[in-house]
């Protein structure tokens, strides 16, 4: 009789045991996961290696050269070049930014092209002079206005300066840098063009993100977008922002009261200065689905202690091997999910994957047991399981608190009925 009183025991630990030899498969699920994912990412490689990649707008600055001697130890005087780099006193950027959505097979990019003004301010060649405490501009081998962007495939035409179609941007091969930017340059050495009001139109190509350096003292961005899925990035948040991160009009006024200090090698490190826009794409479903990867345990877990209390308190005899089938269903609801929401997006992927599951194992557990109720039951149970985990898997911020919270009450449930399994006298 005792041994009879201890079967529940030792069904309960061999139980526990496979739930946790069933977590072997789920490694193999997150391996594919992760090759559909490096599918997507060489999908979008194609598509904006052919259009233009992240962008990131770098400058304008006032680039200049002058020669300074130094004496060496053994008193021998070299003459060597010396660079410098000048931010501008302000700096405003605006503009359209319009976007689409290019498909590619199963997968989406986002791209846009940017109609942008940019106006700058910068102190005169005789002020950086001082600045760099030289007699006069005239020690400048070479004074020029730089920018750069992170592609610059992104460029669709030229870009004059004040309007005026003789001083325009070209590619600069002469600057030596480290940088592995292609900058473009218009020399101001021998012109008599205003420092103190540059302007110049912005047209680009580029895909996802768009960013902007907060280099000059006094920085303002104003942009304009029709894009309903937007989150700001970078060191600076916009003046103002709408509570569904759909705003049409983010504009950012940043004051800086510390001088910039960079130089033409380093562009590329200043993320510290970085700030603007990624558009989303919402059917990011590959995250939520490693997300869901994660709750294995808990859908196994649950799954078979449900199993476990109705075979006790109804009397009913399912074999370890019918829950060693039932373990293989709930790890297939993951490829199933995963195949699915490629197509149909994780919403419907996991309606249509918790609903073939819930049927599969209720119609299972009605042919070895022959009672619709029981079976009604686990199917009631396995679908309020999965609508938690459901809601559980679209939170952010609050999914821990909302998880732990849930699953103190399903323990509390558990605990309830153990007491009425005997496992000893």
């Amino acid at each position: 009789m005792e041994k009879e009183n201890q079967k529940p025991m030792i069904k309960g630990i061999i139980i526990t045991v496979l739930s946790l030899l069933l977590l072997i498969a789920i490694p193999f699920i997150t391996g594919i996961v992760s090759e559909r994912e490096s599918f997507q990412r060489e999908v979008k490689n194609e598509v904006t290696s052919k259009w233009g990649n992240e962008q990131t707008i770098y400058g304008p600055f006032i680039y200049v050269e002058y020669k300074k001697t130094y004496v060496q130890k053994d008193n021998t005087i070299v003459e060597r070049t010396v660079p410098s780099l000048t931010s501008p006193q302000s700096q405003n950027i605006t503009g359209k930014v319009e976007t689409q959505i290019k498909k590619r097979s199963l997968y989406e990019v986002t791209l846009y092209n940017t109609n942008l003004n940019v106006d700058a301010s910068f102190i005169s060649l005789d002020k950086i002079a001082e600045k760099l405490k030289l007699d006069s501009k005239d020690q400048f081998t070479t004074a020029k206005i730089v920018f750069a962007i992170s592609d610059s495939r992104g460029f669709t035409e030229q870009i004059n300066i004040n309007g005026n179609p003789s001083n325009f941007f070209e590619q600069d091969n002469e600057i030596s840098t480290k940088s592995s930017l292609n900058l473009l340059s218009f020399d101001i050495k021998e012109s008599t063009i205003d420092l103190s009001k540059i302007s110049f139109p912005l047209h680009l190509k580029g895909s996802t993100e768009l960013k902007f350096l907060a280099t000059a003292k006094e920085n303002k961005v104003k942009l304009n977008t029709t894009y309903q899925d937007i989150k700001y990035i970078g060191s600076y948040l916009p003046d103002s922002e709408s509570e569904k991160m759909t705003l049409s009009n983010p504009t950012w006024t940043i004051f800086q009261s510390f001088p910039f200090e960079a130089n033409i090698n380093n562009l590329e490190s200043l993320e510290t200065f970085e700030f603007g826009l990624k558009f989303l794409q919402m059917n990011d479903f590959y995250s939520k689905v490693n997300r869901a990867t994660k709750y294995a345990l808990l859908f196994i877990g649950l799954t078979f202690a449900t199993f476990f209390f109705m075979e006790n308190l109804k009397n009913l005899q399912i074999n370890i091997l019918h829950y060693a089938l039932v373990g293989l269903a709930l790890c297939i609801n993951f490829v199933l999910l995963l195949s699915f929401a490629e197509y149909v997006g994780f919403s419907y992927a996991y309606l249509i994957s918790a609903t073939a599951t819930i049927t599969l194992i209720t119609s299972f557990l009605y042919g070895l047991s022959k009672n619709k109720r029981i079976a009604l039951t686990i199917m009631g149970l396995l679908s309020l399981l999965y609508t938690f985990l459901f809601f559980l898997l679209q939170l952010k911020e609050a999914a821990l608190i909302v998880g732990s919270i849930g699953l103190f009450a399903i323990l509390a449930i558990l605990m309830y009925f153990s007491k009425r399994i005997t496992f000893s006298k």
